[in-house]
């Protein structure tokens, strides 16, 4: 960035801590910037605009340096932090999403790009790490900002094409190969990551998140234009057999292929970069707070509902598995996993698994409505959970929102036809 360059921020609604301030940036700018002699201007804006992520507050934040050599330098890093408590932020920590960010970026995302290293692959799979805390209670990070190497968020209410879901999937494929080979070298994860978006003392949350949508999503099924919409209202869950799906998730066979999934895993938490052609270059994951050991059908379900563009959607759900697998094998290879290599089948034969079948009813229930809604100040965690009027307000808005009903007169009879949405299935 250069001096004249104008600094925008995205979210003017954003309140910024006032604890965020050059002091605090004191130890990283030593490390990481050695030669500077002093702060001449420091700066802190949002980092991205409402709508992009609901469970943490993402800063940018811009220093202007005085050099030893006399020069001027701008550095920017995005700083990472807990909502605070009464905007979402007590019923995201029950989950303990940042503890389990910081071991990722402490401890086992540089040891995967080290296994890598080791056999003369020279792979990035997540931004560096600069700083990482834990402050009053709260959990903060501060990374590399990517922009700086032209990396961007793609636009999550188009959809990803052919080339960025195809570099995608390789790009998870690395990650999941890395995790399991580093688990069969140094033994099972800490117990904290069998558990993701489901765990079992917050049962209350996952209730509560499901009644408070059923009524509106029911009236928005009638208005998607699905032939037979009645009977998807009809067989949709009650609230006891949504929360048996949700533990079911937690009852999968430990015998099957296993990896370490990104837990979260759609177009938002993926930054790419591009080539001056215009052509896809580089593919990076963020954002590594629900990362779970299970079956790679977690990531696959997850980002196959929410991602791709709508005419590939269904088209091409099947090769999209092939893709990843095909990647997958090629990388457990070079990294000679010893146990034996996953099937395709078998990988097939996992996402139709009862058990990760939450993961699909998950996502359009609450990811896909918020992804193909356009930003907009009011969307947040806060607000989308708050049993307010204008927390149901944003709800209607976003179920009866003509882009998520064109894609869902689609996709919800294709889950439904798979066997995804049998929700009898969970009856005891």
């Amino acid at each position: 960035m250069s001096d004249n360059d104008e600094i925008v921020n995205p979210n003017e609604h954003l309140i910024i801590p006032d604890w965020i301030n050059e002091k605090y940036f004191e130890g990283v700018l030593a490390k990481d910037e050695p030669d500077h002699v002093k702060v001449l201007k420091f700066t802190v804006v949002a980092a991205i605009p409402p709508g992009e992520n609901f469970t943490s507050t993402m800063l940018r934040v811009y220093i202007k340096l005085e050099m030893k050599d006399g020069s001027v330098k701008t550095k920017t890093y995005i700083f990472k932090t807990m909502l605070p408590e009464e905007k979402g932020g007590s019923d995201i920590n029950d989950f303990g999403l940042f503890p389990k960010e910081a071991k990722m970026y402490k401890t086992y995302l540089p040891a995967f790009e080290a296994l890598y290293k080791d056999v003369g692959w020279d792979l990035k799979l997540a931004p560096k790490c600069l700083h990482t805390e834990e402050r009053d209670g709260d959990i903060h990070f501060i990374f590399e900002d990517l922009c700086v190497q032209r990396f961007k968020n793609m636009d999550r209410t188009k959809g990803l094409d052919m080339e960025h879901m195809t570099k995608s999937l390789h790009k998870l494929a690395e990650y999941h190969a890395a995790s399991a080979v580093y688990e069969e070298l140094h033994g099972p994860y800490p117990s904290e990551f069998n558990e993701g978006f489901v765990k079992r003392d917050v049962k209350k949350f996952h209730i509560d998140g499901f009644k408070r949508k059923e009524k509106a999503y029911k009236k928005a099924m009638l208005m998607w234009g699905m032939k037979d919409a009645e009977k998807y209202v009809k067989d949709f869950p009650n609230e006891d057999q949504y929360w048996a799906q949700c533990l079911s998730t937690l009852e999968a066979d430990p015998t099957e292929f296993h990896v370490l999934n990104h837990g979260d895993f759609w177009s938002s938490n993926l930054m790419s970069n591009y080539l001056p052609d215009g052509s896809l270059d580089q593919l990076i994951l963020i954002d590594f707070q629900l990362t779970t050991w299970a079956s790679p059908a977690v990531d696959l379900l997850f980002f196959l509902t929410l991602s791709p563009e709508k005419d590939l959607l269904i088209k091409e759900f099947d090769h999209f598995v092939r893709i990843y697998w095909e990647r997958l094998i090629e990388c457990l290879k070079v990294l000679k996993l010893k146990k034996p290599l996953p099937k395709l089948r078998d990988l097939q034969s996992s996402m139709n698994n009862k058990h990760y079948s939450f993961y699909p009813f998950f996502s359009i229930m609450n990811h896909l409505p918020i992804i193909l809604f356009p930003s907009d100040k009011d969307s947040s965690f806060h607000n989308m959970t708050a049993d307010t009027e204008e927390g149901e307000s944003l709800r209607l808005r976003m179920l009866s929102n003509p882009a998520f009903g064109n894609v869902m007169k689609e996709l919800y009879p294709f889950l439904y036809n798979r066997g995804i949405l049998n929700f009898e299935d969970y009856d005891v």
